[in-house]
């Protein structure tokens, strides 16, 4: 970081590599829009370049660069919020129009009552792998320790949940799989 803030364009470029998709998957955590996940991850990232003099070498690098993803994805939040009630308020909002965010989050919405009802139909051990795999995020040996099974056990009991959760989500409503 240090050689970003001296003007060191081969530094900023490794640190845009590396840094790049943890920006992105940060700033999802705020905003759903593909294009504007995109396009806050770039500034954040030409914001690095402008900053970077100012970084701390004592302190690391991935929190300062979170800090600053999250202030930035904070402050599109409140634009779109912003925008969305003035549009609202004025009557400028175009029925016609598609908000492609508000279809995803109502997609999302959709997609988690169904995955739920899915998931009851799962016999107990394989949900609880499922949901701590997959929801919650543990490794293999992580979820081998929590089940307290062997490592081995915890994937094939994640991996037959995932299997049967697909196939009653992918079933025909009001048949069985």
């Amino acid at each position: 970081m240090t050689a970003v803030g001296r003007g060191d364009q081969t530094a900023y470029a490794e640190l845009s590599v590396r840094y790049r998709p943890l920006i992105a998957h940060w700033v999802r955590r705020y905003l759903s829009d593909a294009w504007v996940v995109d396009e806050v991850t770039q500034d954040v990232l030409l914001e690095l370049w402008t900053i970077a003099d100012r970084f701390d070498p004592a302190r690391a690098v991935a929190p300062w660069v979170r800090t600053i993803t999250q202030r930035r994805a904070i402050d599109r939040l409140r634009k779109l919020c912003t925008e969305r009630e003035r549009d609202l308020r004025i009557g400028a909002r175009d029925l016609d129009v598609v908000d492609h965010a508000s279809v995803e989050r109502a997609e999302s919405v959709l997609d988690r009552l169904a995955l739920r009802r899915a998931l009851r139909v799962l016999p107990a051990r394989q949900r609880e792998a499922v949901v701590l795999r997959h929801l919650v995020g543990l490794s293999g040996p992580e979820l081998g320790v929590v089940l307290g099974v062997p490592t081995g056990t915890a994937r094939t009991r994640a991996r037959d949940g995932v299997l049967a959760l697909r196939r009653v989500m992918t079933a025909p409503s009001g048949t069985s799989p």
